[in-house]
C-alpha cells in the first residue's frame, strides 16, 4: 500500500497540468511546456523530498502534507495560459487532477479508521483520476505532469 500511496501522490502532482485563461497574452505552445513542466516538476520535489508512510496509521498525516501541495501546484497551473488549441484539454486534465484531492483526503481519513473499503474506493478514485489527466498531459506534451508508472 506504501508504494500505491506514494505513486499516487507523485502521479497527482506530476499530473497537474495547467488550465487557460482569455486575452492575448496566451504563451506559445513552447514556453507553455516549459512553464507548466517546470510547476510539475517544482512540486514533485517537494512531495519526493517529504517522509513516505511506513504504516498505515502514518498514511493520514502524509496526506496532511500532500493536500496542500497539489492544491498550490494547481493554482500555479491554472495562472497559466496555454494557446488556444491546448486549453480545452488543460482544463479536463486540471478538472481531472482537482479529482485527485478529494480522493486523497478519503484515502487519509480510510486509512485513520482502518476502513478496508473505503481505503480501496479511495484508491480506485485516485487511480482513475491519475489515469485521465496523465493521458491528456502526455497528449499536451506535459511530461513532467503525467506519470511515468
Amino acid at each position: 500500500m506504501r508504494a500505491r500511496l506514494t505513486t499516487f501522490l507523485a502521479v497527482a502532482l506530476l499530473a497537474t497540468a495547467a488550465c487557460g485563461g482569455s486575452g492575448d497574452d496566451r504563451l506559445s505552445q513552447e514556453e507553455f511546456q516549459k512553464q507548466a513542466n517546470a510547476i510539475c516538476q517544482k512540486y514533485n520535489a517537494k512531495i519526493e523530498a517529504l517522509k513516505s508512510p511506513s504504516s498505515p496509521s502514518e498514511v493520514s498525516g502524509y496526506v496532511d502534507q500532500v493536500v496542500p501541495l497539489l492544491r498550490q501546484g494547481v493554482s500555479e497551473l491554472r495562472a497559466l495560459k496555454p494557446p488556444a488549441e491546448a486549453e480545452d484539454d488543460y482544463d479536463r486534465m486540471l478538472d481531472e487532477t482537482a479529482k485527485a484531492v478529494p480522493a486523497a483526503q478519503q484515502l487519509g481519513d480510510a486509512a485513520e479508521k482502518n476502513d478496508a473499503a473505503a481505503l480501496q474506493k479511495a484508491l480506485s478514485d485516485v487511480r482513475e483520476a491519475d489515469q485521465a489527466s496523465n493521458e491528456i498531459a502526455a497528449k499536451l506534451g506535459l511530461s513532467e505532469c503525467a506519470s511515468s508508472e
